[in-house]
């Protein structure tokens, strides 16, 4: 994985076979001090995918082990909180066909590019109904 930061920005290139899961903690672990990174776009491909639908109670697991393209990721990384990132991901199948759903863990295919936005917004996570959910420092 490199990183290129300028200002608020980060690029991000990630290569075939990389932990997309284990290189958000890395980038999470390099912006300690950032309370706030948003993922403004990324593209590339994935493959051995996890994703999960919330139930209510958990998450149903859904995976994919075929290569796919990322048609679209939204989410967070806040590094000072637990879990350190929550993501949804879009991926287009080689049949044309479109899943999606909570990102849990993926392999780079091919290559990924990423952008980062940095914001110095104070967050925490709380427990609440099974979820962690993102509430602001007051």
């Amino acid at each position: 994985m490199e990183l290129k930061k300028e200002g608020s920005y980060i690029a991000v290139v990630m290569e075939h076979g990389e932990d997309l899961a284990g290189n958000l903690k890395e980038i999470a672990e390099r912006e300690k001090e950032t309370p706030l990174l948003v993922i403004a776009s990324a593209l590339g491909m994935l493959e051995k995918i996890k994703m999960g639908y919330w139930n209510g109670k958990n998450y149903e697991i859904h995976e994919i082990d075929e290569p796919s393209e990322l048609l679209g990721i939204s989410g967070l990384i806040t590094p000072k909180t637990d879990p350190k990132y929550h993501l949804h991901i879009i991926v287009g199948l080689r049949n044309g066909q479109v899943m999606g759903g909570h990102f849990i863990e993926a392999q780079v295919c091919n290559t990924l590019e990423m952008f980062l936005i940095t914001y110095d917004i104070p967050v925490i996570r709380r427990e609440d109904g099974g979820l962690k959910k993102l509430r602001f420092v007051k």
